[in-house]
């Protein structure tokens, strides 16, 4: 039956070649749209990201009494369901806080940003350790990558006494006139490596600057840059929050034992609960803020566009659809009396059906095939010629050309155009649908014809 059913598609090559294209424009209409719907939403997810975790909620107290940001609070968070951890910060208010370092306290840190978080929630908060291990200890801290570039050298004149990091990132083109920010740039050596090293803090209130308190530190890891998670992370130190308190306590002896956080953090499992987590919070008389209240409305639009270009797309696979519909009535027109034959013949009217209907879905196949195969390569093309960084690159071999095509691919480069591997088997599919779709009606109308009628028509 099936080699029937190419035989009779082979019969008449111009016309089943002009409606497998139709189908092939349907099918590549519909899948090169979505894809464009595709890149704008990834596009739109990597904005989001690099404005702040998605998964993250932060709470702030509601300003009643039963509202405060204390341990208690944060039990209640984590345990609300589909929470992955709840993260405390501290911080040191009206204490200010210097640094030193070296033989003698040579190196000195002047107005260090500190943090404070409970200790069992730094981990999983996901700070990226690039050396050390993470306090174990009282009054061991971790270090944020770059405070070692704001160490000064206490015997050199001012002017000359620091390591200036932003020169090597930031490089100037005479060309334009413009600084170009290099994120892989070598950096120059600080004045000290502060993984293991001791630190002296000395530490004053505005009140009282003259009454300095000293403490000894010991920096047990350096974290990877992420102001997603606290500035303190690129030139800051991260306490244990109990550390902290031990030190507001030799200012305020008479302060409060109970733990109170500045804010508290609440992560996700998974970015679709962040919404129920944050209602939850609310409902408790919490103040909350998270990224959903822009990533929702960005989805929304997002999810729109996707059903208006798919939309556009669908339009041509309908016109598609219109042209093998009228290729089998056709084709049927001019297969009467072979009709009649089969009919004279015993043949079962299933299999006349089954035929016409086969070469309506090989159609719908071919077209779909070729169409996914060709909406690859203009989504390629697309992201080819619209990536701004590829075009700067002089293509002179095809290692520079596969570079070149590799950086418009890739999804974090924000391409125009992204085919999930998915859309292809659904375009196949949906292609070979709308084929047996539109051969139904001819189908159907092939196994009412009279078998004598048919045989005597010319």
């Amino acid at each position: 039956m099936i080699k029937m059913t190419l035989q009779n598609l082979t019969r008449r090559k111009s016309r089943t070649i002009l409606t497998v294209l139709g189908v092939v424009v349907g099918c590549c209409a519909i899948v090169t749209m979505m894809s464009i719907g595709f890149g704008v939403q990834n596009s739109q997810q990597i904005m989001l990201e690099g404005m702040g975790d998605l998964t993250l909620v932060q709470v702030y107290s509601g300003g009643r009494q039963d509202t405060k940001l204390d341990d208690t609070a944060l039990k209640k968070f984590q345990n609300i369901a589909n929470v992955d951890v709840a993260i405390g910060k501290t911080r040191l208010g009206n204490i200010n806080m210097e640094a030193y370092a070296g033989n003698n306290d040579r190196y000195m840190m002047q107005w260090v940003q500190v943090v404070g978080i409970n200790s069992d929630a730094m981990e999983k908060f996901g700070f990226e350790l690039l050396s050390g291990t993470y306090p174990k200890e009282p009054f061991q801290v971790l270090a944020g990558q770059y405070p070692a570039y704001t160490l000064m050298d206490t015997q050199r004149p001012d002017g000359h006494n620091t390591i200036d990091r932003w020169g090597s990132m930031y490089q100037y083109d005479p060309e334009t006139g413009e600084y170009t920010y290099n994120e892989n740039a070598e950096l120059p050596d600080p004045y000290l490596d502060l993984l293991g090293q001791k630190l002296k803090l000395k530490l004053y209130t505005y009140d009282d600057a003259d009454n300095k308190k000293e403490q000894e530190i010991t920096v047990t890891g350096i974290v990877k840059e992420d102001y997603n998670k606290d500035y303190c992370t690129s030139e800051g130190l991260i306490f244990m929050t109990s550390d902290l308190q031990s030190l507001t306590k030799m200012f305020y002896p008479t302060s409060n034992q109970k733990t109170e956080y500045n804010e508290i953090y609440v992560k996700a499992k998974d970015i679709s609960q962040v919404a129920d987590i944050e209602s939850e919070i609310k409902k408790m008389g919490y103040s909350t803020y998270s990224m959903e209240s822009v990533r929702k409305p960005l989805e929304e639009e997002a999810r729109k566009q996707q059903m208006m270009l798919g939309g556009l797309g669908a339009v041509s696979l309908f016109v598609a659809a219109l042209g093998i519909c009228n290729t089998m009535i056709m084709s049927i027109s001019e297969r009467t009396r072979e009709i009649g034959v089969m009919k004279a013949l015993g043949c079962y009217l299933g299999n006349i059906r089954t035929v016409f209907l086969l070469e309506a879905g090989f159609i719908g196949l071919i077209g779909g095939i070729i169409g996914s195969v060709l909406s690859f390569f203009i989504s390629v093309g697309m992201n080819f010629f619209t990536n701004e960084a590829a075009q700067a690159i002089q293509i002179t071999d095809f290692a520079t050309f596969w570079t070149k095509l590799s950086t418009a691919m890739d999804t974090a480069n924000s391409p125009m155009s992204i085919i999930p591997l998915w859309l292809y088997a659904f375009a196949i599919v949906f292609s070979i649908i709308i084929g047996l779709g539109s051969g139904f009606y001819p189908a159907n109308k092939a196994v009412h014809i009279s078998a004598m009628e048919a045989i005597k028509r010319e």
